[in-house]
């Protein structure tokens, strides 16, 4: 809505145009001359504007409450696909780690060594976007923090070996 406003122009206009706070304010000026009138349109301004600030962290608990139950009712599923992919994606993630600074720098000094022996100039390794990686990394070490709880509070599906059995 912000870029329709701006005509595309974003933040560096949009705060230029003042708040809805200050429009509402100047209109209650301009439009009410009565001081009384005006001191009680200006409360009910505010008051409609705290309703909204309010409806508007309510939206956002009720968003994040639905999320949770979405991520509980994925961690208590036994679908084996949807309950492995953390460890499949932390797995990828430490094979990139060790690529990078383990294996990476041996295949570079080694066709470099090589290079030298043969008289030939050998490309190096190729290696991974180290920022990218650690953005991975950092959510799934934030997730396997709660899938450790998940194991330690006997979420069917998360702990290891048989699954007990619910009747």
């Amino acid at each position: 809505m912000g870029g329709v406003i701006t005509g595309g122009l974003g933040p560096a206009l949009g705060a230029a145009l003042p708040s809805i706070t200050d429009t509402a304010k100047i209109l209650v000026d301009r439009l009410i001359p009565d001081p009384n009138a005006e001191a009680e349109a200006q409360a009910a301004v505010e008051q409609a504007l705290a309703a909204r600030e309010v409806a508007i962290v309510n939206a956002t608990m009720e968003i994040a409450k639905a999320q949770t139950q979405v991520n509980l009712v994925e961690a208590q599923g036994n679908d084996r696909f949807s309950a492995r992919w953390r460890p499949s994606v932390g797995w990828i993630c430490a094979a990139g780690f060790g690529y990078q600074f383990v294996l990476a720098p041996i295949m570079t000094w080694a066709t470099n060594l090589a290079g030298v022996m043969i008289g030939a100039q050998i490309p190096p390794a190729p290696t991974l976007s180290i920022n990218d990686l650690m953005v991975v990394l950092t959510g799934i070490l934030g997730l396997g923090a709660l899938r450790t709880t998940e194991r330690c509070q006997g979420v069917p599906g998360a702990l290891l070996g048989p699954q007990p059995v619910k009747r």
